[in-house]
C-alpha cells in the first residue's frame, strides 16, 4: 500500500533447533494451517500426482480450518492416505529432515512464510507458487522450485535429486540465522538514529 518500507529483515531461526537432515524418506510434507490460502487441497493433489506419500502436518482447530478440510481436502484423499494432525514440534522437525520436498503451494501473498526457511535449515527442499515472499526464499535449481501450477509442482518433484541438500543448509544458515536478523536490525536501527 501507501505505507513506506524503511526496510526488509527477514525472520531468523534457531538453526540449532532446526537441523539438517538426510531424506530419505521417499516422502512429501505439507506444514501449516488447514486454508485454501495455505493451499493444502493443491499439496495432496501434487502428493498423489507424483505418486509419494504426503505427511501433512497441520493445524486444524477452527471451525473455518474444519470446514474447509471436510469440503476441499477430505474428498481427495484416499484410504490410504494419511490423515492431517498437529504434531508436537520434535516431530515435526523429524519427518520435515526426511523428507524428499516440502510442499508450500500458497495461493496468497504470504509475507514471509517460516517453514520454507524451517525447511531449508532442515536441508530440505522447497516447492512452492511463487506468490507472496516465495521467490525471496527458494534459489530455483538450488534450493527447490517455483512452479506455476500443480502440473508444473508434480513434475518438479521429479527434479529434487539435482537439488544438494546441503546447499539448502548452507543458504538458511547464510540467510535465515538469528545470528544476521539481528544484524540486520542493529544495522537498520543504527542507520535511523
Amino acid at each position: 500500500g501507501s505505507v513506506p518500507v524503511a526496510a526488509v529483515i527477514h525472520h531468523g531461526i534457531d538453526l540449532d533447533v532446526h537441523q539438517a537432515g538426510p531424506g530419505g524418506g521417499d516422502y512429501l510434507m505439507f506444514i501449516g494451517r488447514m486454508s485454501a490460502d495455505k493451499g493444502v487441497h493443491h499439496a495432496v493433489s501434487i502428493a498423489r500426482e507424483a505418486g509419494l506419500p504426503l505427511v501433512m502436518a497441520t493445524k486444524m482447530r477452527e471451525a473455518a480450518e474444519i470446514d474447509y478440510f471436510n469440503t476441499a481436502v477430505r474428498p481427495l484423499l484416499a484410504s490410504e492416505d494419511q490423515m492431517p494432525m498437529e504434531m508436537p514440534l520434535r516431530r515435526r522437525l523429524s519427518l520435515l529432515r526426511g523428507a524428499t520436498a516440502l510442499l508450500n503451494p500458497i495461493t496468497w501473498r504470504e509475507p514471509f512464510g517460516l517453514v520454507m526457511a524451517e525447511a531449508l535449515a532442515s536441508a530440505t527442499p522447497v516447492l512452492a507458487f511463487p506468490n507472496g515472499a516465495a521467490p525471496e526464499i527458494i534459489d530455483p535449481g538450488r534450493t527447490g522450485f517455483l512452479c506455476r501450477d500443480e502440473a508444473d509442482m508434480a513434475r518438479a518433484v521429479g527434479q529434487v535429486s539435482q537439488i544438494d541438500r546441503d546447499e539448502c543448509r548452507n543458504s538458511a544458515e547464510r540467510r535465515f540465522s538469528l545470528q544476521r536478523m539481528a544484524r540486520d536490525h542493529e544495522r537498520f536501527y543504527r542507520r535511523v538514529l
